[in-house]
Formats: structure tokens, sequence, C-alpha cells
């Protein structure tokens, strides 16, 4: 499944900006001008891990079918998660799906549909862990931290990129999707 667009929806910050001057060892007054790097260390997670920290409006393309079982690109999905599952017909116009699919959701969504669909498939969901940094599980949080700190210490740094830290490496690890070759 191809993931088309993110539209965030929460306008919190990935962390607490106290935390951040914390972990930088700066003046909470400097934290809120780095707070951009905890936003980038964010994206850069999320990118990564195929993970919606937090709250984002997720819209997916699947056009190729392995079964009746679709895997969504991005993570994790609530509960009361109900998505918009769409048949796109051949002029682009959209037919709205509203049965014969059931919706897993957690960390790695999928949805089961009866019978195996024919044709691309548009689905939008909400994604994420909550609105604001208090949602998100603490090692997520450390990891934003640990790669924000990495971005701080490293900006303007024209030899190396930053790349990843190991701990957010790591922690990001935990989080990724496994897939196994056919």
């Amino acid at each position: 499944m191809k993931l088309i667009e993110r539209n965030h929806i929460a306008t919190g910050s990935p962390v607490d900006a106290l935390d951040l001057a914390d972990h930088l060892r700066v003046e909470l007054a400097e934290a809120s001008n780095a707070m951009r790097y905890a936003s980038a260390a964010a994206d850069e997670i999320e990118q990564h891990a195929a993970l919606a920290l937090l709250a984002q409006e997720i819209v997916a393309l699947s056009t190729s079918w392995p079964g009746a079982v679709l895997s969504l690109p991005i993570g994790p999905v609530d509960a009361g998660e109900v998505p918009t599952v769409e048949q796109i017909e051949l002029d682009g116009s959209a037919t709205a799906i509203t049965t014969g699919w059931t919706l897993q959701h957690g960390r790695f969504p999928t949805i089961t549909f009866e019978t195996e669909p024919v044709g691309p498939i548009r689905v939008t969901y909400t994604a994420g862990y909550g609105a604001d940094e208090t949602a998100l599980p603490r090692d997520l949080s450390l990891a934003i931290l640990d790669q924000a700190i990495r971005l701080y210490d490293k900006r303007g740094d024209m030899d190396n990129s930053p790349g990843l830290a190991p701990s957010t490496a790591r922690i990001c690890a935990r989080y990724r999707r496994v897939r196994m070759a056919a």
C-alpha cells in the first residue's frame, strides 16, 4: 500500500519544552528556539519507523492485491477509528465501500475484505498516539529527545549527515514492521 499523504491533526508538540531544555542542557528560553529540532527529530522517527506519533490523517492507495488483507502503511490506529474505504473507478471517481471489510486496529493496522477487491482502493484514516506529548510512549519521547540533541549538536555540520542517534535507532527498531519475503 502506498502512502499518498499525511495531514497533521494534532497541534501539540512532540516533546515538552522543559524536557527538551533539560536534555539539551540549555535554558528554557533557548529550548523554545530549539523546538524545531525536536519537530525534525519526530519527523525522522515517523519516516524511519512508519509511525504517526501525534494524530494525523493518513491517505493511502493500493493498486495491487496480495490477497484479501490490506496492510495500512502507518500506525498505530486507535480502536475507535472508522476509516473511509473507497474503490477508485476507471474514470477516477471514488465509490465508498461501507461493508464487506473489517479493520484490525493497533500498531500494524490491516483491513480484511470478505472478497478480494478489484482495482485500486483508497483508505483515509486517523493514526497516531494522541494530541500531544503526554500520549506518546516514554521510549518514543526519549528517542525524540536523543535525536533532537543529535540534530542540535550537529547543526551546521556540512561534512557529516547526522543520521539517527544509536539510541533512537534501537528504539525505532522496536516499532518497525518486519516483512517476510515470499
